[in-house]
């Protein structure tokens, strides 16, 4: 692998940094993207896109560096300062999606909008930062695999036998649900707020519960779940609810056609 990708004098250029600095560059255009084709007026208009996938960022990486740093606590009892080094790694996905979801809920309350319009618009952007985002996770040789002997297997550094490589089956599992949720911002979808959020939530809680089984750099709680898979149940079943109960309703008002001929 291939953590450090540039050394100039004082400069040192990770992989890790760059690869998440292209994932908020494609995050922020697909969004701004999204705003033009948006069926009537976008809950945020293109020129304040940047503004909110900053803001955004922002909260989201605090997030994901804080749930880190408290599921893996005796690993900075030495090097406190290490905490701060995210450029080494070590974010968690779901601690970034609770600040991200802070970032929204503090924006769209200032500027008076439906979070869950917000999300709609942004979900698609998400994915697709994620996605190039877990390309610098294998790059820096992070959020690795078991050990295994299939052809696909990679062999990073501090490891005696190849790995599966989860970053880049998750990050194509990502890609695919990017444009998976693309195709949902169409009008009929959109007229429900919050529904191309939840199948983003729902989707990607069953691709991460999947992966957990071949991560194997995860604690395992209760002999047998990692942290993310429970947390993937709990989201994973939420958002199930959540689409079901409107599934429920919107049938409940389609006109009978019994005895109508």
């Amino acid at each position: 692998m291939k953590p450090i990708l540039l050394q100039w004098g004082p400069i040192t250029l990770y992989s890790y940094g760059l690869l998440m600095a292209m994932g908020f560059l494609a995050a922020s255009w697909q969004a701004a993207r999204a705003a033009r084709r948006w069926p009537g007026a976008p809950p945020v208009p293109e020129d304040r896109v940047v503004n909110l996938t900053s803001a955004v960022l922002l909260a989201g990486v605090l997030g994901a560096r804080a749930l880190f740093v408290l599921t893996h606590a005796d690993a900075f009892h030495d090097q406190p300062l290490e905490i701060f080094a995210i450029w080494h790694g070590g974010l968690i996905w779901y601690g970034g999606l609770l600040g991200g979801l802070v970032g929204v809920l503090v924006y769209a309350r200032r500027r008076r909008l439906s979070p869950l319009a917000v999300l709609d618009q942004f979900a698609p952007a998400a994915a697709l930062g994620h996605a190039i985002g877990r390309i610098g996770c294998f790059f820096n040789g992070c959020c690795y695999g078991v050990p295994t002997t299939a052809w696909w297997g990679v062999r990073f550094p501090g490891h005696d036998e190849p790995v599966v490589p989860t970053q880049l089956v998750e990050s194509a599992g990502l890609l695919l649900l990017f444009l998976g949720l693309r195709q949902l911002q169409r009008a009929s979808v959109l007229r429900r707020p919050g529904t191309v959020f939840m199948v983003y939530l729902l989707a990607y809680a069953v691709l991460r519960f999947v992966i957990e089984f071949w991560r194997g750099d995860q604690p395992h709680l209760f002999a047998r779940w990692t942290p993310a898979q429970l947390i993937s149940m709990g989201l994973g079943i939420a958002a199930g609810i959540w689409l079901a109960s409107g599934s429920q309703r919107n049938g409940a008002h389609l006109p009978s056609h019994r005895g109508a001929h």
